[in-house]
């Protein structure tokens, strides 16, 4: 029995390990709107959020607005708050094949799965993610 527990612990932690490095956190071409040519940011997640959850949003959306001022009016970059636990939310993440919180940017056919970073930095250092934020809305909308 304690062979058996041994070795279902060391399968679940190379499956979790073998997760996080999945390819769709890279940045991907994905099946969408390839003429839409603004930057979408997309915040997954659920009805019951914790503190962390609640700052990913509010330092994501703060990040956006206070550097791309112009370009969050005019449209050409949008931040949305997708509750995944509402109808709409639920279709919205099966369409861009999300299955949990998730912090999303995507532009024309590319997206750019940020969601370890923000988790990692949005309280314990935003300065951090305000960074990585930059440096892929950047390079997305070159």
């Amino acid at each position: 029995m304690k062979k058996f527990s041994t070795i279902f612990l060391a399968v679940f932690l190379t499956l979790t390990i073998v997760s996080w490095n999945n390819p769709v956190t890279k940045q991907t071409s994905f099946k969408g709107n390839e003429k839409n040519s603004k930057l979408e940011v997309y915040y997954f997640h659920y009805s019951h959020r914790c503190a962390t959850c609640l700052s990913v949003e509010e330092v994501t959306k703060n990040i956006l607005t206070e550097n791309y001022p112009a370009k969050m009016r005019s449209g050409k970059i949008s931040f949305k708050s997708v509750d995944m636990d509402e109808k709409g939310g639920k279709e919205l993440a099966i369409e861009m094949r999300v299955s949990g919180q998730t912090l999303l940017f995507t532009y024309e056919n590319h997206k750019k799965n940020l969601t370890n970073d923000a988790f990692l930095y949005a309280r314990s250092n935003p300065e951090k993610l305000q960074e990585k934020i930059k440096k892929t809305v950047e390079n997305m909308m070159e």
